[in-house]
């Protein structure tokens, strides 16, 4: 081999060497891009699992004219307002769970629990004066409907996420002159509850209804809960009506569902006699009767405890002889769970 075909083997070595060279690093390059946008898409799909975005409500079709913010502070969602520093908000630590918590109950009503705010509102702003105005006005009117939708407002949920892991509250209302709620007025508790009646001397007292919403993101079988009727010491005493809203996709047919307790309540629980209503995830409803002292069951009169050992509680309005029945530890305890009670006024 003469010396010029030795330099054009070298030459064209050295270009082959190159091509190879820009393949491999086009390659790796290639790789790498792919594996990124994959543990993007995956991160993406996560988040979504986790904090679906809550439809959203034009505040204006809701309130018609803006409300006025003048003299409030505008707050972010980890709770700090001009002027001042509030607590530091602790996020939640529990996931709601659609098994129900009392397995023991046998045929009890679903056991259900409290909503659940997840740590998703950094960043987003409130105006906390502006908004307890707003829903005041809008509860006072009588539009459930508009206090429903507010309440699932992102700006509405970064307040009350900002009060999570306190029983304090916010208020707007009557008050006596040295700012305690005494009249009507509305609170803002923790996990997205409101109530909104009456109030005596810094408790709640009187009429009044209690209402905890579930943020549409939570995936689970309760939408609403909810408490109307009398109040005294801060929990339901007297008449009153309990209410459950269900989404029915994550129902089964296996649970009983309680739609409506109405009757007598004391500190909460059931108290005397009951009229009680079912639904199943049809929709379908059932209706029932039962007595209750103090949040526990009494044994229907003449009926006998099923061969299981479990006690009958209710009487189908339809047909007398059928009955829900309940393990003695089921027949304890019912009443309105959940209820954010004590706590004082957070500015």
């Amino acid at each position: 081999m003469n010396k010029e075909e030795k330099i054009k083997v070298a030459i064209t070595a050295g270009v082959a060497s190159v091509i190879l060279l820009i393949l491999v690093l086009f390659l790796a390059l290639s790789g790498k891009k792919g594996n990124d946008e994959e543990r993007m898409n995956e991160n993406i799909t996560d988040y979504a699992g986790s904090n679906q975005a809550s439809t959203a409500v034009s505040t204006d079709a809701l309130t018609g004219n803006a409300a006025s913010t003048e003299g409030s502070a505008e707050s972010a969602a980890d709770g700090s307002t001009d002027g001042s520093t509030a607590a530091t908000s602790v996020a939640a630590t529990s996931e709601y769970k659609d098994t129900a918590k009392n397995s023991v109950s046998g045929n009890s009503f679903y056991a259900t629990n409290t909503a659940v705010l997840k740590d998703v509102y950094k960043g987003i702003k409130y105006d906390l004066n502006a908004q307890l105005k707003e829903m005041y006005t809008y509860w006072a009117d009588g539009n459930t409907e508009a206090v429903r939708d507010l309440a699932h407002l992102e700006r509405f949920e970064a307040m009350s996420y900002s009060l999570s892991g306190s029983q304090d509250f916010f208020y707007y209302g009557d008050t006596t002159g040295d700012g305690v709620p005494n009249g009507t007025g509305l609170a803002v508790y923790a996990n997205d509850q409101y109530y909104f009646g009456e109030w005596s001397e810094g408790v709640r007292s009187g009429n009044g209804t209690w209402i905890s919403f579930y943020p549409n993101y939570s995936q689970y079988v309760v939408k609403e809960h909810m408490y109307t009727g009398e109040w005294a010491g801060d929990l339901p005493n007297g008449q009153g009506q309990e209410h459950y809203d269900y989404v029915s996709e994550y129902m089964n047919s296996a649970d009983i569902y309680l739609q409506n307790a109405i009757g007598g309540f004391k500190d909460g629980y059931y108290n005397g006699d009951m009229y009680i209503i079912t639904v199943d995830k049809n929709g379908d409803t059932s209706e029932w009767d039962g007595k209750c002292n103090n949040g526990t069951w009494e044994q229907v009169l003449h009926a006998s405890i099923d061969t299981k050992g479990k006690i009958p509680v209710l009487s189908l309005r339809e047909n007398t002889e059928n009955h829900v029945y309940m393990t003695k530890e089921g027949t304890k305890d019912n009443g309105v769970s959940g209820i954010i009670t004590g706590g004082s006024i957070r500015k």
